[in-house]
């Protein structure tokens, strides 16, 4: 009996310690659960969140950004609610509207740089006289000027009172103001004077002088400059009044 008794309150102890083994492990395995979970707390839905919001950072980097700083220098350069922009071949842009179709047209300075330049406040009515006539323009400048920058000057008349951006529309070529020098080639370019402007042809002389203005006689535009670098600024403060862009 006593042995029974022996054997069965061993048998009594032997489960207690497997169930307490049992425990143990079922504590311990939780326990290395935990510590793997501190480890590495990130969950799946964690990890997607982040994936989400990085491909959304992508999308602001890509796209949205760009567009807001390049509204941003848009606002930062306007004139006159005229949006200007500087791009890499160091023109300043605005957008002009012809009807349905907008242009985008270049100019060496930006308004801000020209204020100083007086215009004549009747000068933008002649312009428009001369289309509505069904008239011409010349551009008259000196043949034996020593820089090509009295020749951007009309240029950068030309093309916007010419049909390059459809604006104004006016017939518009080049003469000279006087027959060119001994040695000069012949070039069959017209001699034009203010002598020949009337109502149907406006004559645009550019000229140096001592001081940087644009001013008329009846249909004769007289663009006066200090030196032949203000002659492309003359000239691109004149085309800005035509175009509305700066009032007196």
């Amino acid at each position: 009996m006593d042995r029974k008794k022996t054997s069965a309150k061993s048998g009594q102890k032997n489960k207690k310690k497997e169930k307490n083994k049992e425990k143990r492990k079922a504590i311990k395995k939780k326990d290395s659960k935990e510590k793997s979970s501190k480890k590495n707390p990130l969950s799946n839905t964690h990890k997607f969140i982040i994936f989400c919001a990085v491909l959304v950072v992508l999308f602001l980097g890509i796209f949205l950004i760009p567009q807001a700083v390049k509204k941003a220098n848009l606002e930062k350069y306007e004139y006159n609610h005229f949006a200007f922009i500087k791009q890499d071949d160091g023109f300043w842009y605005t957008k002009i509207q012809k009807g349905a179709q907008p242009y985008w047209v270049p100019f060496y300075y930006h308004p801000s740089e020209l204020e100083d330049i007086p215009v004549d406040p009747n000068l933008r009515e002649k312009f428009f006289s001369i289309r509505d006539n069904k008239g011409s323009i010349f551009i008259t400048l000196d043949p034996d000027a020593e820089n090509n920058s009295i020749v951007i000057a009309g240029v950068e008349i030309s093309r916007i009172t010419g049909s390059r951006y459809d604006l104004l529309n006016v017939p518009t070529s080049s003469a000279f103001i006087k027959e060119p020098g001994t040695g000069s080639a012949e070039t069959g370019t017209p001699i034009v004077t203010c002598a020949q402007a009337d109502n149907n042809t406006m004559v645009i002389w550019i000229t140096l002088s001592n001081t940087n203005i644009a001013y008329s006689y009846d249909n004769c535009v007289i663009l006066e400059a200090e030196t032949y670098e203000d002659m492309i600024r003359v000239a691109d403060r004149t085309m800005y009044d035509l175009l509305g862009i700066m009032t007196q």
